[in-house]
């Protein structure tokens, strides 16, 4: 016990920089625990005291956390939710914010969001993102490559977030099959991934992603890519039936003038 005392950080101190960290601000992490947005930055300057690092890079507006901050959060936020649904489980009560151990498709039911499906073989993982994306997007999660290829083959999905190191098939293998398959090849794919050599990245955007995500991951870096890949989507979708619409409307008029000169020439000839 003297030893967690001395080492553990507060309590309080540890959930404003899970907050912070997952919301990107100050200001939203103290709406997010009803206190003070002063309140909020003095629990993470005493953290950042008591651990002797800076967690976040700072400005006017937002509050980015800092490569050991990165660390940190990717540590402190999967354990934060395990012991959330402990307690809760310990209380009788069922889980509502964080996805069971073996995650099922449907986990949001507002059909209205746009879809996101995680594939990753590790829960933690899928909990972590889960918790970020939640409020957002509808999130599907599959544990394995070939549950998601199956998921896909009858299921729309907006983006897929895609882990690489997967038994069976591995995350490129995964996106080698969706590119290859021509009702999925135009749905964006952004890996997440422990990975970070560059070749690893090189091989993944030669495959079709557009995007490669390194863990520990910035959330607000992770919501803001997801947000442009699929807004990018959206506009190219909108665009390609906007063609559409006028290429028929251009035959129509081509079948119409073709119509009137066959009728000019009939009434010409009599």
């Amino acid at each position: 016990m003297k030893y967690l005392k001395r080492n553990l950080p507060p309590l309080t101190a540890l959930l404003a920089f899970e907050a912070a960290g997952r919301l990107g601000t100050f200001t939203a992490a103290a709406e997010e625990l009803n206190v003070s947005r002063e309140a909020v930055s003095r629990q993470i300057r005493a953290m950042e005291s008591h651990l002797g690092v800076i967690l976040f890079k700072r400005d006017a507006n937002r509050a980015l956390l800092g490569p050991l901050g990165e660390r940190f959060y990717a540590t402190v936020s999967p354990n934060l939710q395990a012991i959330a649904v402990a307690a809760r489980e310990l209380a009788g009560d069922a889980p509502t914010e964080v996805l069971p151990q073996s995650p099922t498709p449907e986990v949001h039911e507002d059909d209205s969001l746009p879809t996101l499906l995680i594939v990753d073989d590790t829960p933690t993982n899928i909990h972590h993102l889960f918790g970020l994306l939640s409020d957002s997007y509808r999130v599907i999660a599959q544990t394995s490559g070939a549950e998601a290829l199956s998921y896909l083959s009858g299921e729309p999905v907006d983006l897929i977030l895609l882990d690489i190191r997967m038994p069976d098939l591995d995350g490129y293998q995964v996106c080698e099959r969706i590119k290859a398959t021509a009702s999925l090849a135009d749905i964006p794919i952004i890996f997440v991934t422990s990975l970070d050599d560059p070749t690893d990245e090189t091989r993944g955007l030669e495959l079709g992603a557009c995007d490669f995500i390194t863990r520990p991951i910035v959330p607000a870096v992770l919501r803001a890519r997801i947000r442009s890949h699929i807004e990018l989507r959206q506009a190219r979708i909108a665009l390609e039936n906007l063609l559409v619409r006028r290429a028929d409307r251009l035959q129509k008029a081509e079948d119409m003038l073709a119509r009137l000169v066959v009728e000019i020439g009939q009434f010409q000839s009599s």
